[in-house]
Formats: C-alpha cells, sequence, structure tokens
C-alpha cells in the first residue's frame, strides 16, 4: 500500500513538473516574441499620406456637420472657411516648414482637433447644444482666426511669427 501512494505521489509530481515546464517555456516565447515586435520601428508615413488623412478628416467632418439639420448654417459656413485654409496651408507648410511647431500644430488641427470640437458640440442634447452655442463661437471663431493667421504666414513667409503662433497654438488648443 504505501508503495502505491509513492507512485502515485511520485506520478503527480512527474505531470506536475511537466505541466509547470510547458508553461514556462511558452511564457518564455511570448516573451521573446514581444520583445523582438517591441523594437521594431514605427513606420513613418509619407506627407502625402499625413495630408491625406487630414484630408479624410476634414470630409469626415463635412459630412458629419451636414447630416445634422440642426447644425446652425452660420456655423456651417465658418467652419468650411477654416477647412478651406486648412486645405491650402497644410501642403505648403509641410513643404516648406516640415519640421516646424507651427506645421506640427496647424496639422493636428485639421487631423483631430476640428473634428473633435465639432463632434463633441454635436453629441450634445438640443437644450446643451443652446447653453453651450457661445462657448462653441468662440471656440470655432479662435480656430478660424488661427487659420487665417497662418494661410497669412505662409503666403507672406513670416518665419519670425512661426514660433510666437507655435506657442500661442500649444497653449491654447493642446
Amino acid at each position: 500500500m504505501t508503495m502505491i501512494i509513492a507512485t502515485a505521489i511520485f506520478l503527480i509530481a512527474v505531470i506536475g513538473f511537466a505541466i509547470y515546464m510547458k508553461k514556462n517555456k511558452a511564457r518564455d516565447t511570448a516573451t521573446k516574441q514581444s520583445a523582438s515586435t517591441s523594437f521594431t520601428p514605427k513606420e513613418e508615413i509619407s506627407p502625402d499620406q499625413e495630408y491625406k488623412i487630414i484630408l479624410d478628416s476634414l470630409l469626415k467632418l463635412n459630412i458629419l456637420m451636414r447630416k445634422d439639420i440642426d447644425f446652425p448654417t452660420e456655423m456651417t459656413g465658418e467652419i468650411e472657411a477654416i477647412i478651406d485654409d486648412l486645405m491650402v496651408i497644410t501642403p505648403s507648410m509641410m513643404e516648406r516648414y516640415p519640421g516646424e511647431t507651427l506645421t506640427y500644430e496647424i496639422k493636428k488641427i485639421g487631423r483631430d482637433h476640428l473634428y473633435k470640437t465639432v463632434k463633441e458640440y454635436l453629441d450634445l442634447s438640443s437644450d446643451s447644444r443652446r447653453n453651450q452655442l457661445d462657448i462653441f463661437k468662440k471656440t470655432i471663431g479662435n480656430l478660424h482666426e488661427v487659420s487665417n493667421r497662418s494661410r497669412d504666414i505662409v503666403e507672406k513667409n513670416e518665419t519670425a511669427e512661426f514660433k510666437t503662433m507655435a506657442n500661442f497654438l500649444a497653449g491654447k488648443f493642446s
């Protein structure tokens, strides 16, 4: 009887050890795979691809506004003016001033910030929209001023204004 118990304990120990080794080997393999994939460099996107992403965001924004029948018409016009400015200045800035902070901020407005601002307003209830309309108009007005001023900076090649405008944008919209 003692021999049977000792054999059973021995078999349980061998099976337990085999399971432990199998799990340990699987964990080591997973660690090696994650380590090798974590060091792969990010795929760089070309300026053309980046501009396409911005245009896609602006197109989605335009469609989003037009689908909402309660969206104020005057705001549609102002946002479309911003979109027009961004479509003109973004490729020029990406080409002529690729490493500048102002270029980064303008791309961020076109890619994310303008869409996010309008989407957040559209997600509000009718009552909340009425309460937030003045704040929304002010935010869109500020973005319109930024896009106009940036357009002037690019057209007149006012490189001295780049840092000032970039710092303003980083503080205001980031």
